[in-house]
């Protein structure tokens, strides 16, 4: 399947917005992507490998998530002016062992993680 312009500049904008963000790289992103945006690891790896772009209302989360125009998101219609606020990502303020954590809990069932919860609630 060949790759189009529009899908591999999306993918590196997606490796930077993810870059600033903090959010861990190499297959850790690909697993933190996916289980933060609630698709298939292998949705998230086409992503990131330019094969493939996620449905407006993902890329609309994507934005919102990572602090930047969904125009230069979607369509790179931006400069590096990009940033629409100064409050860091989520991701930024975390340790690594933090950003494990929560990637770990953003991966289990909502029952788990009530149990979870819970669990270290109690006092």
């Amino acid at each position: 399947m060949p790759r189009s312009a529009p899908y591999v500049a999306f993918a590196s904008r997606l490796q930077h917005a993810c870059d600033e963000a903090g959010v861990p790289g190499g297959r850790q992103r690909v697993v933190a992507v996916a289980t933060h945006f609630g698709v298939a690891r292998e949705t998230a790896r086409l992503w990131f490998a330019g094969r493939a772009l996620p449905e407006l209302s993902r890329l609309i989360e994507m934005a919102g998530e990572y602090r930047c125009s969904l125009d230069w998101l979607a369509m790179g219609r931006e400069t590096a002016s990009r940033r629409i606020g100064e409050q860091a990502s989520g991701y930024e303020a975390l340790s690594p062992q933090e950003r494990r954590v929560i990637t770990a809990i953003r991966g289990l069932t909502a029952k788990r993680r009530a149990s979870l919860v819970a669990f270290l609630c109690e006092q």
